[in-house]
């Protein structure tokens, strides 16, 4: 089920549950393609991003983005209720700038109901395993399940008005702010919203250049020190996202995938995803089997 935010961003529920986790919950270095959204209703966890560590405890709400290496601890016990979701499954953009999400928030009173009140909705959602290095690859957790109750609208509209108003407690104006600036660093965000928008197309950097109104040399140089890498490397980072994304949703092709993120070459495409995933598309839908 889609949530459209505004009219660019929509939220797509893969499953939804609540999980008793105990000192065998540690699992390292996960990264996944979609976004972890928990609330804490007893004893306490830590999740470790970008050598940071944050304390789960009792009473909040925790975001963990997209594609971010990420680690679990638990000492002893954690209750808590999940709802895992994609932001850009349908094609959309995305959030622009996900890790300057809020990532840890105290609950509002009202938020214990609301994930009780979400399950209810949405049951049959959850998963059937712990240990994300498997499930992260089993692209039947999120093929469409067999719904085991009738959506009216109104328990629709209820649930997505739900998942909307959990997710808000984590954005900020950084991490969804529009290109309203002139200033460079405003530009450069209508460059990678191109991009997001055009990965099934040839993407020129000189077609980005002519966005923010410089030269391309220039362009590059500012894309990089910004961005942190170059905008080609960036392009191949964000088409193999997209290809995971659809190996793990979809029952399109390798090739087919390959052509969706704007790469017709098999072998190219082959090559560049093992490059960046570590791995072959076929061993990366392939690891499904061992669940």
């Amino acid at each position: 089920m889609a949530v459209t935010v505004s009219n660019t961003y929509s939220l797509s529920m893969i499953y939804a549950g609540f999980k008793r986790v105990g000192t065998w919950w540690n699992y390292k270095n996960v990264i996944s393609p979609f976004y972890r959204l928990y609330y804490i209703e007893k004893g306490n966890g830590k999740v470790y991003i970008n050598n940071i560590s944050y304390e789960l405890t009792p009473g909040t709400l925790f975001l963990i983005p997209k594609f971010t290496f990420h680690s679990y601890e638990c000492d002893d016990f954690m209750d808590h209720y999940y709802i895992c979701f994609f932001d850009d499954l349908t094609g959309n953009a995305g959030i622009p700038n996900p890790m300057q999400l809020n990532l840890k928030v105290t609950a509002h009173s009202m938020d214990f109901d609301l994930m009780k009140r979400y399950l209810e909705l949405n049951p049959y959602k959850h998963l059937m395993v712990s240990d994300p290095q498997r499930y992260d690859n089993d692209r039947m957790i999120y093929e469409s399940h067999e719904e085991k109750i009738s959506f009216c609208t109104a328990r629709l509209m209820e649930s997505n008005g739900i998942l909307l108003q959990l997710f808000s407690r984590f954005v900020t104006e950084e991490s969804i702010r529009k290109v309203t600036a002139n200033s460079l660093y405003g530009k450069l965000d209508l460059a990678i919203q191109y991009v997001n928008k055009n990965l099934d197309k040839r993407i020129s950097i000189i077609e980005l250049a002519d966005l923010m109104f410089i030269t391309p040399d220039h362009f590059s140089k500012v894309f990089k020190k910004i961005i942190g890498m170059p905008p080609c490397e960036y392009i191949q980072m964000k088409r193999i996202e997209r290809a995971q994304a659809l190996l793990l949703t979809t029952n399109m092709s390798i090739m087919q995938i390959a052509e969706s993120v704007g790469i017709c070459n098999p072998s190219q495409f082959t090559r560049l995803f093992t490059k960046i995933a570590q791995c072959s598309p076929k061993e990366y839908r392939a690891r499904q089997l061992s669940v």
